[in-house]
């Protein structure tokens, strides 16, 4: 694997708030761990839990350029919150977050570090290009369901993973049926060339299923020449078409500044996958971009009126990780500590790594304002628990929400498994 591929499979990206905003919301209304906000943490008591530490380990890749350390540290916040209100019945969470280079043997290594050598009763807030495809075998060797932020097709085909995101392919299935419900007759579609297979397999089953013209344009990156390249996806989707980038921000500026230079912005829909759902994006694009974006978004919008549950991941970002800015990747981690705390929380006796993984298993109807659906793990070959989505735009340099929350069409047949086991089981009841 190549650092080539890392920057392609995400569909998440920082989105940054005003500083001076966050900190007047912050300081009126999160003013310790005992006010209203805090006590959303763990048993809310404001009482230092100060018993025997419960292990719990997690894995994120940092290599230079791209760094999910943002999720881990996000995870050890929350935790760190809910030590400072009772833990775990009194017990502190012990939070280890480890580090890898992209490198498959390091990956397996670590991966037996937290099982054999620490003896972590959990494995919280992974998110890697490679680490799912690497190590779900051993995991599920050893009766681990890692809740994390999943990349890879393996994060949402093997047991071993619970992801709190949707994943790239699915962040391109809720853009691309917001382009057809908006109107576009063709679809052209452009993901770098290392997932192109896997991230626009599902668009293009939704294409298909409304007799939609779909071409893909796998692209090698670095982009040399997006002026080309967009001039070609132009060509195919027409006047009225709908063209799709799933890219970073790393990539995605090239196919927009092209745009504008070619004097193309209004003339088609523009879609895109998750991350360019922010508002350094929106600065740069807005307002020439506003109006004419359907940008798939697996979160809420970043923002601490969204509800209780966004406004406590701002008061513990100021309070216990001031350095980490409010964005999709502090989501993730706010969430994949919040559900492995409901795990833990509602295990009777002892709290070993069966227990934990057990309870893990056992969550179902995990409410939060976070996320379109409540959330839910279940005894299942695999998860996709986050399968709604909202359709955000950009306006005069911020993101706003075109469409509330939308199901992904069960057209991939992964979905369609999905939803049956949410009835089934009554997974994920409002």
């Amino acid at each position: 694997m190549t650092v080539r591929r890392l920057v392609l499979v995400i569909g998440l990206v920082i989105a940054c708030v005003a500083v001076a905003a966050f900190a007047a919301s912050a300081a009126t209304s999160h003013t310790g761990t005992k006010s209203a906000a805090m006590k959303g943490c763990g048993l809310g008591n404001g009482k230092k839990a100060t018993g025997a530490p419960i292990k719990i380990d997690g894995l994120d890749m940092l290599i230079p350029g791209v760094d999910f350390t943002t999720v881990g540290k996000t995870a050890a916040a929350y935790f760190a919150c809910v030590n400072d209100n009772g833990g775990i019945n009194g017990r502190p969470i012990k939070y280890t977050l480890y580090t890898e280079a992209l490198n498959p043997a390091q990956e397996a290594a670590l991966a037996r570090k937290m099982v054999q050598s620490d003896k972590a009763v959990g494995i919280v807030g992974n998110t890697s290009f490679a680490e799912c495809g690497t190590n779900w075998k051993y995991y599920h060797s050893h009766g681990y369901v890692v809740i994390g932020a999943g990349v890879q097709a393996e994060c949402y085909s093997t047991p071993s993973f619970a992801e709190v995101n949707s994943g790239p392919r699915y962040s391109n299935v809720g853009a691309v049926q917001a382009l057809i419900a908006a109107g576009a007759k063709k679809v052209a579609i452009a993901s770098p060339d290392t997932i192109s297979a896997y991230a626009d397999g599902g668009p293009a089953l939704v294409a298909k299923a409304h007799n939609i013209p779909v071409k893909i344009f796998p692209t090698h990156l670095p982009v040399t020449d997006a002026t080309s390249q967009l001039l070609q996806m132009y060509q195919f989707a027409g006047d009225g078409g709908g063209i799709l980038i799933d890219f970073t921000p790393d990539t995605a500026p090239a196919f927009l500044k092209a745009a504008e230079a070619q004097g193309i912005v209004d003339k088609v829909l523009w879609g895109s996958s998750t991350p360019i759902a922010n508002t350094l994006m929106a600065s740069q694009f807005s307002p020439a971009f506003d109006g004419h974006l359907w940008i798939d978004n697996e979160f809420s919008n970043v923002d601490p009126k969204v509800g209780p549950d966004s406004a406590l991941m701002f008061a513990i970002l100021k309070k216990y990780a001031p350095s980490i800015a409010p964005q999709a990747f502090a989501q993730m981690g706010f969430l994949d500590a919040k559900f492995a705390t409901n795990a833990l929380l509602s295990i009777k006796g002892a709290i070993t790594k069966t227990s934990y993984n057990i309870a893990v298993k056992g969550l179902k109807n995990q409410h939060t304002d976070m996320l379109c659906e409540p959330w839910y793990v279940g005894n299942l070959p695999y998860h996709i628990p986050n399968n709604a989505n909202i359709i955000v735009d950009y306006k005069n340099k911020n993101v706003v929400v075109r469409n509330g929350c939308t199901k992904f069409e069960a057209v991939d047949p992964a979905i369609t498994q999905t939803r049956l086991w949410e009835k089934q089981y009554n997974l994920n009841t409002k």
